[in-house]
């Protein structure tokens, strides 16, 4: 990264800021918003230095916050933080995946867990679904690992 870039990105985190507490006096700035714009200040970094220290934070703080704005009235339900907080996690893999052009599995992990238990708590079905149907995930593990040599075989 060239030194006009890294230049900028104390101004474009003092521009979210100053921006953030503006509309702070006319709106309500609960902790989600706060969550969110924090993230933001992780995320435009990254943008110009592509630093994956700075999506982590990034994208976990804007997902708990994206989360919470959900939680709330009329909306409100338990399981929006867990599951904005699994699709922070999974924004870490997709963000990466699209800038670097490959991308390191683990956030898939917990992002799916805490998916997968927001839904679960949300819909009676769905754990009833997880309950009977998790075999069906080490399947299909199994499958992609098999596909993975065979590709690996055949190049």
């Amino acid at each position: 990264m060239d030194m006009n870039r890294a230049r900028m990105i104390p101004g474009l985190i003092l521009i979210v800021l100053g921006i953030a507490f503006l509309l702070g006096q006319y709106f309500e700035f609960g902790p989600a918003l706060f969550l969110v714009l924090l993230g933001l200040v992780f995320l435009i970094p990254y943008v110009f230095t592509r630093s994956y220290g700075l999506l982590i934070p990034g994208c976990i703080l804007a997902g708990i916050g994206i989360g919470l704005v959900f939680d709330r009235p009329p909306l409100g339900t338990a399981i929006a933080v867990p599951i904005g907080l699994g699709l922070g996690f999974i924004a870490i893999f997709v963000i990466h995946l699209i800038v670097a052009r490959s991308s390191h599995w683990w956030p898939l992990i917990p992002g799916g867990i805490l998916v997968l238990v927001g839904v679960a708590e949300g819909v009676p079905q769905a754990q009833t679904l997880i309950e009977k149907g998790w075999p069906l995930v080490l399947v299909l593990i199994g499958l992609l690992i098999l596909a993975g040599q065979f590709w690996l075989s055949r190049r």
